[in-house]
């Protein structure tokens, strides 16, 4: 964790089990648009599309970075005050990707599988 007092104090990422897993994707996905991405899901006969929340998460789940790492990084990118709740908002998309078994958590650094890398062509 960044010691610095331009953090909130991220009660929710304190207290969160997994803060120190790397989250990476396993579902092939593909654009949409120039903006968006929909996710093939690997256990139901769908696509999802995506907020830009969660497509932000499912994008960064490369498996090269821990939740903790990720919500640091994320929290760097404002220039004006960080949001109180940024860790919660951010473990919320985690969890419901995580739900849709889209993403995994695991407990060491690892490599996207090469047809999750990369977007596949529309189908």
């Amino acid at each position: 964790m960044p010691a610095s007092n331009k953090y909130p104090p991220f009660a929710t990422l304190a207290d969160y089990s997994a803060k120190n897993a790397y989250f990476i994707r396993v579902a092939q996905w593909y654009w949409l648009d120039n903006n968006v991405i929909a996710v093939i899901d690997p256990h139901n006969p769908r696509k999802l599309s995506m907020d830009p929340w969660p497509q932000s998460v499912f994008l960064a789940a490369d498996g090269q970075k821990t939740i903790s790492e990720y919500i640091y990084a994320v929290a760097d990118r404002y220039t004006g005050e960080i949001p109180v709740q940024l860790d919660q908002i951010i473990i919320e998309e985690i969890e419901k990707l995580l739900s849709f078994r889209i993403i995994m958590l695991v407990d060491e650094l690892q490599d996207l599988n090469p047809l999750f890398k990369q977007p596949v062509s529309k189908k």
